[in-house]
């Protein structure tokens, strides 16, 4: 079973950079298109546009597996930990936060059946995968959380693309030991 979830893992990595290779031939044709009105990148665009709805239900799907998995979590977190995102949210257009907001807020909300099966109302998860949308998600986590912010505060760090790693950052401990009690 460990190699199927390390597969699995692997797939997740390779789905999401698929989702950001995705995303910049989306912006490289959208700005081809408004700079030359070439009708041969918007058709780009059109399959691009496509594609990127199957990609992030797919990588989703991945994550959601192997999120549960205690050494993969904690794996993927620790990166947050390290501080070595930043490319990563800016190679992705910031896409990657609604990943680690699944991994922050929905992993503690659902279990991995309830998750899989939609045997309950899962309307977080879904809307986690939606920027824009997540916004709701995001003021939850907020509220769930143990870190005291402010409007201001929790805006700057959303528009800076920094309002996800902050929570895993200051809550890290506490994610750990909700771990270790599972």
């Amino acid at each position: 079973m460990c190699k199927v979830h390390l597969i699995i893992k692997w797939l997740f990595y390779l789905l999401a950079a698929l989702v950001a290779i995705d995303l910049w031939c989306i912006a490289i044709s959208i700005v081809f298109t408004l700079v030359g009105m070439n009708q041969k990148c918007f058709l780009l665009v059109k399959i691009f546009s496509a594609i990127l709805p199957a990609l992030i239900i797919w990588s989703y799907v991945a994550l959601y597996i192997i999120m549960y998995q205690r050494t993969e979590y904690v794996d993927i977190i620790s990166v947050v930990w390290s501080k070595r995102i930043r490319l990563i949210i800016w190679l992705t257009f910031g896409y990657y936060n609604t990943y680690l907001l699944s991994l922050y807020f929905v992993r503690f909300r659902y279990s991995q059946y309830e998750l899989l099966q939609y045997r309950v109302n899962v309307i977080y998860s879904v809307l986690s995968m939606i920027p824009i949308l997540n916004l709701i998600v995001y003021w939850r986590a907020i509220h769930e959380s143990e870190v005291c912010l402010s409007f201001i505060q929790a805006a700057t760090l959303y528009f800076k693309g920094e309002l996800m790693s902050y929570l895993i950052k200051e809550n890290y401990s506490h994610l750990l030991r909700n771990i270790e009690s599972q």
